[in-house]
């Protein structure tokens, strides 16, 4: 008997390629490994930004908490939730 791949969360992976198709500043994935949503910021900042959260709606909106910490210089801004 041949054992067929099978695709884990599929909704879950299609919602982070299509957000990483809406964001070009972020690199959007999602984990099925971990099953969580990770985010990284593809533009110039300091230093690495990295998000990760358990839900897409919740990447969405550190997502932009992020960018408006990022806009205040001098200040680091990191997030796993």
């Amino acid at each position: 008997m041949e054992a067929k791949p099978r695709r884990w969360d599929p909704a879950e992976r299609a919602a982070a390629a299509q957000l990483d198709q809406l964001e070009p500043g972020w690199f959007v994935t999602y984990g099925v490994g971990s099953r969580r949503f990770v985010a990284i910021a593809a533009w110039r900042v300091p230093s690495p930004l990295r998000i990760e959260t358990a839900s897409i709606k919740e990447l969405r909106e550190l997502m932009r908490e992020a960018e408006s910490e990022a806009a205040r210089p001098g200040e680091l801004w990191t997030r796993v939730a």
